[in-house]
């Protein structure tokens, strides 16, 4: 019987500590409305990234082959001063997420063409990589997302969307930019 009576009176202290616990944390992560925002103000002062993707797979032999064909999307929105004022940030931030998709290193080059001829003498040369490495990814997605974020400067509205489009050839990747006027 003492047994029971000392569980029960310390479950009924645990409680009182939790209960205490739990106000304190309650009190102590309320934000004063002094520094609060309204959700205006906080959409108006951020730059919103978000990305669409589609790609397929196909299994062979027991091997996952992703099929020639696939997008990636993305669309920054905000202002035109944001987006200048961000730019460093929406560069590495989609740089990073694209290189770590799954379609990162199925980016094809432009065109190889290899200057073979039909003498049989001549040493055939290597078949040249048709993918493009991560620095060329990297470098294509900075010099678009420059272009279309200056682009969206010069426009100077207040709110700008900047759609960019990464697909598996990277000679046709484009940032587009749109925009309402207030």
């Amino acid at each position: 019987m003492n047994k029971i009576n000392s569980i029960s009176k310390r479950s009924v202290v645990f409680a009182h500590c939790l209960g205490g616990v739990l106000v304190l944390l309650l009190i102590s992560m309320g934000v004063p409305t002094l520094n609060a925002q309204n959700s205006g103000e906080n959409l108006q002062s951020s730059v919103q990234i978000s990305k669409s993707s589609t790609n397929s797979y196909q299994i062979v032999n027991e091997t996952a082959y992703i099929k020639p064909f696939f997008d990636t999307s993305y669309i920054i929105s905000g202002s035109s001063n944001l987006l200048n004022n961000s730019q460093n940030i929406i560069n590495s931030t989609i740089i990073n997420d694209f290189l770590s998709s799954p379609t990162a290193g199925y980016i094809m080059q432009q065109n190889n063409s290899s200057n073979s001829t039909s003498n049989a003498t001549n040493v055939l040369p290597a078949l040249p990589n048709p993918f493009v490495d991560q620095e060329t990814i990297s470098a294509t997605i900075q010099q678009q997302l420059s272009d279309a974020i200056n682009s969206a400067i010069d426009i100077d509205y207040s709110e700008v969307d900047i759609e960019c489009t990464f697909g598996n050839k990277i000679q046709v990747w484009k940032c587009d930019v749109y925009s309402l006027p207030t």
